[in-house]
């Protein structure tokens, strides 16, 4: 029997194990939840990125949630998950009274990346300053002190595995699910480099990936962001800004997404925009509220808060059809 055939007939739930649940126990339990918001905030259930204006446009994550992260590459894709990490992780778990926790299975860099990048983030330094230390001052050393007390008082585990299979990490989450209660988010870095199963297509293997990880956030009531690439169809366009067909493979995860957030950085392709400085963060798809926009600031590699409208005026009189000047280095 096929590999993929095998592995999506394993996932069936016996019917047996199924019962319907009566709509009296479901509003029972919807009154507690309004009765949490009332006490604790609106969507007090739902976890905040820490970018103010996207948990606005979003209403935050829910418990159950799959969100993909997309971008071209060196567009920012880990350093906006690595920036959303130290958000959610600065969080306090108001059941358990311990910080947030956030497990990353680091499939494309190593440990020492992921956390040379989280300290450089936290110094507010660029990554190649850290890699010269020799040529810092004392405030860059002040920086890099504050830095990693910081990220040491952080709750984020990392899993350094190049090549994990999707029922691996569901088996990883679950396990340290149960030994630390307190794990708010799960990140993978990034769908591609999961092991596929052997499958006819590649979109059905895909498939099972996405779904499998969905299938994750319910289990363990943990959401999931994965991080994902896009098609290099994006740079035929006279406009580059991704839209959600442009993920690859993207029927299936597109479906099986909650929500979909994409990258956008004129100055990959016109280093003398007027928008060179700034981020887009395009939420395409929001399948609980709407979509939109926001800006910050990119400096150093690292995302910034920034002035909402300023930065959208000067976003708009970008979109220029430009030639892609690709940076060299792994992807940020």
């Amino acid at each position: 029997m096929d590999e993929f055939v095998k592995k999506a007939s394993e996932l069936r739930v016996n019917n047996a194990e199924i019962k319907p649940i009566h709509t009296e126990e479901l509003v029972s339990d919807f009154a507690e939840v309004l009765d949490q918001r009332l006490r604790n905030g609106d969507e007090s259930d739902t976890l905040k990125t820490g970018i103010r204006e996207l948990d606005e446009i979003t209403g935050g994550i829910n418990p159950v949630d799959l969100v993909i992260v997309a971008a071209r590459p060196a567009m920012g894709k880990t350093e906006l998950a690595l920036r959303i990490t130290e958000g959610v992780a600065s969080q306090v778990d108001k059941q358990t009274g311990h910080k947030k926790g956030v497990l990353i299975f680091s499939m494309e860099m190593s440990s020492r990346q992921i956390i040379e990048r989280q300290i450089a983030g936290a110094s507010g330094l660029s990554v190649s300053a850290l890699r010269n230390p020799a040529k810092m001052d004392d405030e860059g050393w002040a920086g890099v002190s504050r830095g990693i007390g910081v990220v040491q008082n952080l709750d984020v585990w990392v899993v350094d595995a190049s090549k994990l299979d999707v029922d691996q990490i569901r088996a990883i989450s679950k396990r340290h699910k149960q030994e630390h209660p307190s794990l708010a988010l799960i990140l993978v870095d990034y769908l591609g480099l999961i092991e596929k199963p052997k499958a006819e297509r590649n979109d059905l293997a895909i498939g099972y990936i996405s779904s499998s990880l969905k299938e994750m956030a319910k289990e363990l009531l943990t959401p999931v962001i994965s991080l994902s690439q896009l098609s290099r169809d994006v740079e035929k366009r006279p406009n580059k800004r991704p839209v959600n067909g442009d993920l690859r493979d993207s029927g299936s995860i597109e479906q099986d997404a909650d929500s979909i957030i994409m990258l956008y950085r004129d100055a990959a392709y016109n280093e003398n925009s007027p928008a060179a400085k700034y981020a887009e963060i395009i939420v395409t798809k929001n399948r609980f509220g709407k979509t939109g926009t926001v800006y910050q600031e990119f400096k150093n590699g690292h995302f910034l808060d920034v002035d909402q409208a300023q930065a959208a005026s000067a976003c708009t009189q970008s979109s220029r059809p430009q030639q892609r000047r690709y940076q060299g280095g792994a992807d940020v």
